[in-house]
């Protein structure tokens, strides 16, 4: 049984045109440690120009239509990116499936206009922060506080576990908003600038890799920076983590995420959105 893929002349002949535009534009003589530690500044400022070069041409969500940032290619054309990125041993260049399907079904349009073209562009790194050292992968138990003040809130606490080997732009944040609620329906959900006073990230070096830590310091957040309602934070999160909790990945085309921004990017065009301010 014949157990090896087969391409047809056409597709070699993409993945040739492929291969020479990245060999073309990836940065030369980069260090790229292989145990999985965190890159030094230089490098990530020159794998970040080449994640946006890909962005550019729509090659971050290869399947995704044109109008929502991404090449509009068929599911073997998308192989073919994925492998010719994988061929190139960079490190994880993506991190979008995670959270834009939440933003697309939580946030409200002003935060789809602000993270998700710039996210599929390749301009964003953003970190998952659910897990904390005390609560491992019991999400429900976190201990990280949001209170509300005013427009604003004030974030305290430490995540933990958290791998990567970029400095992150954004942080997927899961706090408790209300103690006095039970749990898992006391959690929201915040997209906070990773560059934002209180903030201290601190890396754990391991014999492989290592982990990254996140303090937040009486952290002043915009109420807005909140997706969805302050109590939606524990359906958010397993919407976000699902595939890393046995449920199936998303599909190669994300049909449902990337019909929800075409007819999102529609309404900005035409002006029809009600919403929009």
């Amino acid at each position: 049984m014949d157990f090896e893929e087969h391409y047809t002349p056409e597709q070699e002949a993409f993945r040739a045109a492929v291969r020479g535009w990245m060999e073309a534009r990836l940065p030369g003589n980069i260090y790229v440690p292989p145990d999985e530690k965190p890159l030094d500044q230089e490098t990530q400022a020159r794998l970040r120009e080449f994640r946006r070069s890909l962005g550019a041409q729509g090659w971050l969500a290869p399947a995704w239509p044109t109008e929502a940032g991404g090449a509009g290619l068929s599911p073997a054309l998308t192989v073919i990116i994925q492998e010719e990125i994988r061929r190139l041993h960079l490190p994880s260049l993506g991190d979008n499936p995670r959270w834009i399907p939440s933003i697309m079904t939580w946030g409200t349009d002003e935060q789809k206009r602000r993270y998700i073209p710039p996210a599929v562009r390749g301009e964003l790194i953003t970190w998952l922060c659910f897990t904390e050292a005390d609560s491992g992968t019991d999400m429900a138990a976190i201990q990280t506080q949001a209170v509300r003040e005013g427009d604003d809130y004030l974030i305290n606490g430490a995540k933990a576990f958290i791998t990567g080997q970029f400095d992150p732009d954004y942080l997927w944040t899961l706090a408790v908003t209300d103690p006095r609620r039970p749990q898992r329906l006391n959690l929201g959900v915040f997209m906070i600038d990773a560059r934002s006073p209180g903030i201290t990230i601190r890396t754990q070096r391991l014999l492989r890799g290592s982990e990254r830590f996140v303090f937040f310091d009486n952290v002043r957040v915009s109420s807005d920076c909140l997706v969805g309602t302050p109590y939606l934070g524990w359906e958010i999160a397993m919407g976000s983590v699902a595939g890393e909790h046995g449920e199936p990945p998303p599909r190669v085309d994300e049909r449902g995420t990337v019909a929800s921004i075409i007819q999102y990017l529609k309404e900005e065009r035409e002006g029809k959105n009600p919403n929009r301010s």
